[in-house]
């Protein structure tokens, strides 16, 4: 997989390019510091190149993104299909731009229909920013149902409906569209899920084959699965637009209203679960922050504190200092037992799917890096994680087996800081 990273200094944002396995797909991502992310599939041969957007980002970097679509010859003209993850306008507020310049086909969730054709609750009308959905009326939008008599995609016990299957991305791809469940708390009630699968198309009856290297496979989660969102930047807009939220909720109140609890841990929280156990790897694209690994090792085999309370029965919000109760100092001991149990089990399968020695010891250490940020709470934890993940490093160095893989990692993670 080669991939080129360009950083830009003066203006908030970095680019990076790759091309998917070996053939004549490229993936572009475009990430926003200051804004949601948008990726860009680019496939075919000469004049004939074509594109898939998945998000088109805020309008408020529109000449920003024109330049930039430009310089990594990205033909505006010559879009296919828009995918739109949700309906905040830092995610779809160009579409009718894209589309009535290319004409290309927007896909969306079937409950993005109200977004466009109204009317506009309160909160949409809150994360609009000036953006009018109902231009979005003058393009070919194709609102996704789940597909009939199609069972739904189960992971990790959850069912995630099917909107969209064997959609070809160059010769060796295809993407598919899931819808998140629906719960009692959700980001946004559009919210789509799109997973790339470094396959062409299965018709028919054909059996699937495996898959032999997992971290090939991506998944564009939108702002459902976040390393950081947009509410944790200290930007001038960011917190401008939590004073305004803020502003919002408490009119509300005192005026009868009641107002949906925006903490992100608490939106979606059944899919969030389901995808962070769901996977052994798999390269999660998001809506804010940058592009990283998911895997199930975090949950399962790096507990921090509070996911030792969780696992014991408690809430999000109990106390750590609980875990200093003698009569739980027993069960938590036999879930860190069982996490490292796990992890062993997670590093045998990463070696029958055929990784190397080298290419474990990166993805360790990436997943080690990358626990970082977020909100204060969820900073907390990832802080936290860090040090578990050290330990049972430190336990595996006793491993005859796999203490050269204990050893590698850690002298590559004691630079980072």
């Amino acid at each position: 997989m080669n991939k080129t990273i360009i950083e830009q200094k003066e203006d908030p944002y970095k680019v990076t390019s790759e091309r998917l396995n070996n053939g004549d797909t490229e993936l572009t991502g475009f990430f926003f510091h200051r804004g949601a992310n948008f990726y860009v599939f680019s496939y075919g041969a000469g004049e004939a190149r074509r594109h898939t957007l998945i998000d088109t980002a805020d309008p408020l970097y529109r000449e920003t993104i024109f330049s930039i679509l430009r310089a990594h010859s990205i033909n505006p003209q010559k879009i296919e299909r828009i995918i739109i993850s949700h309906r905040h306008h830092d995610h779809c507020g160009l579409a009718d731009t894209l589309a009535q310049k290319s004409g290309a086909k927007i896909l969306a969730h079937a409950n993005f229909r109200k977004f466009v054709d109204g009317p506009l609750t309160e909160m949409d009308r809150l994360w609009l920013r000036g953006f009018e959905p109902s231009r979005l009326r003058q393009c070919h939008v194709e609102y996704l149902a789940p597909l009939r008599g199609v069972p739904t995609v189960p992971v990790n016990g959850l069912e995630f409906p099917l909107l969209s299957r064997g959609l070809p991305i160059g010769e060796a791809g295809h993407l598919d569209i899931l819808a998140c469940p629906e719960s009692a708390t959700m980001h946004s009630p559009d919210q789509v899920i799109v997973h790339y699968l470094p396959e062409p198309p299965h018709k028919g009856l054909e059996k699937k084959r495996p898959m032999d290297r997992p971290a090939n496979h991506i998944l564009f989660a939108g702002d459902l699965w976040l390393m950081h969102g947009p509410l944790f930047s200290k930007s001038f807009r960011a917190v401008s637009l939590r004073v305004r939220m803020a502003s919002r909720q408490l009119k509300g109140v005192l005026s009868g209203q009641k107002f949906p609890r925006r903490d992100p841990r608490l939106q979606d929280l059944q899919a969030k679960e389901a995808l962070k156990h769901g996977f052994s790897l798999i390269r999660v694209m998001p809506g804010h922050g940058e592009d990283f690994i998911g895997t199930r090792l975090v949950p399962l085999c790096f507990l921090c504190d509070r996911d030792l309370l969780v696992e014991l029965g408690f809430s999000m919000e109990e106390k750590k200092s609980t875990l200093n109760n003698p009569e739980l100092a027993g069960k938590a001991a036999e879930l860190r037992g069982k996490a490292y149990s796990l992890f062993l089990k997670e590093l045998a399968g990463w070696q029958e799917a055929g990784y190397q020695t080298e290419e474990i010891v990166d993805l360790l250490t990436r997943i080690y890096k990358e626990q970082e940020g977020g909100g204060p709470l969820v900073k907390e934890d990832r802080k936290e994680r860090r040090q578990i993940i050290k330990n049972t490093l430190a336990r595996l160095r006793q491993d005859p087996a796999l203490g050269f893989l204990a050893d590698q990692t850690l002298e590559k993670i004691k630079g980072i800081p």
